[in-house]
């Protein structure tokens, strides 16, 4: 009995030798060299839900969903409005109108659902923020704090919570802002301005908690009217890297020629990769990382919370590329094509083979139901 106990203290100790915490949080080690993943380690099971295509939700470029009442609802920064499909993929509705009416804005660049309204909120880079509820009816539209070019939003009790493009390296890019009022009530974060384009999708919420990320800065910072915290923060040892190496402050900017020299160390991959998005559940921690600066060469992790285990991929062993643009504590959801599912039919159900084989290449994409 003695040493059972043993071994079980020292097998609790090895395993969780990943994860440090320190005064600034949780530190979470990572290696970088790929490993052969099946989707099925990380997943118990997936399903697949073909989206209906019709010219009424034809998607261009889906790149965020949220889950209402059991409804996926896509948004879609080519054509800005989220599509409703039910559980099943069947088209339910549009919501939100391009126009120059009073129900209708000339553009959107995020959408939420709000807990304490009940509605959806589409955030208006020119600062304002058109509400509906989840049936499609217009509710309102609200004028927010002047700031240049609204980027991202989320939402928790009692606030928004906004990232805008800076102007200046002393110009505050996340905004703490009172539902009631709709005054700013706390301003946060500055910084290099000519890091901070990239990847403007910078929020996620994890419980009533909204996290922060930037794309070159491997800290995760907890949003809140008290002072910011780091929450975690990444390490890949060998392959980590600080943006002073390269002559590039993270505090201020050297003009507008700094960002042309930042996208060319970029793509020439003198600067390896960034962090495109970021998410967390009860279960894990993610990353996505983008290698070259190219989309195609999009990277992800995967950090267990129990042990410490990380998996780092680009594609599974069964050839699936993961799209994440939604996950809670039940399920991730990704995207993916006709022919990115067909390399995979062996872990498919008998059904979902069933409802690949009656797509057609140029239909929507279907959404890619991953179990926890």
């Amino acid at each position: 009995m003695k040493y059972l106990f043993i071994f079980c203290t020292l097998f609790l100790v090895f395993s969780s030798c990943n994860e440090v915490k320190d005064k600034n949080g949780v530190i979470l080690r990572v290696s970088l060299d790929e490993q052969e993943t099946s989707i099925m380690e990380i997943f118990k099971r997936i399903d697949i839900v073909p989206l209906e295509t019709t010219d009424s939700c034809l998607l261009i470029w889906p790149d965020k969903a949220l889950y209402v009442d059991s409804c996926f609802m896509i948004f879609d920064s080519k054509n800005p409005a989220l599509f409703c499909f039910d559980k099943n993929g069947k088209f339910i509705r549009k919501i939100g109108r391009k126009g120059s009416g009073p129900e209708e804005y000339v553009d959107v660049y995020d959408a939420i659902y709000d807990d304490d309204n009940g509605c959806i909120s589409f955030l208006s880079p020119f600062g304002e923020l058109f509400s509906y509820i989840p049936d499609g009816k217009f509710v309102g539209r609200k004028r927010l704090p002047q700031k240049v070019n609204y980027q991202s939003l989320e939402e928790t009790h009692g606030l928004y919570v906004t990232w805008t493009l800076p102007v200046s390296d002393k110009d505050f890019g996340i905004s703490l802002i009172s539902k009631d009022s709709l005054q700013c009530v706390k301003e946060d974060w500055q910084g290099n301005r000519n890091l901070a384009s990239l990847y403007p999708k910078c929020f996620y919420k994890y419980g009533d908690e909204i996290s922060f990320f930037r794309s070159f800065d491997k800290n995760v910072y907890k949003v809140s009217k008290e002072k910011m915290s780091i929450l975690y923060r990444w390490d890949f040892g060998k392959d980590n890297y600080d943006m002073e190496d390269f002559g590039i402050s993270m505090k201020t900017a050297k003009g507008e020629a700094e960002f042309s020299l930042l996208i060319d160390k970029l793509r020439n991959g003198t600067i390896p990769y960034l962090f495109s998005s970021q998410k967390q559940t009860d279960k894990y921690y993610y990353a996505q990382l983008i290698f070259g600066f190219n989309p195609h060469n999009t990277y992800h992790i995967f950090y267990r919370k129990l042990d410490g285990k990380s998996y780092f991929f680009k594609r599974t062993v069964e050839g699936l590329n993961l799209n994440p643009i939604y996950s809670n504590n039940e399920f991730m959801l990704c995207l993916a094509y006709k022919n990115d599912l067909e390399k995979c039919r062996k872990i498919l159900q008998i059904e979902d083979c069933a409802k690949l084989d009656k797509m057609c290449e140029d239909d929507n994409p279907c959404l890619i139901k991953c179990y926890y």
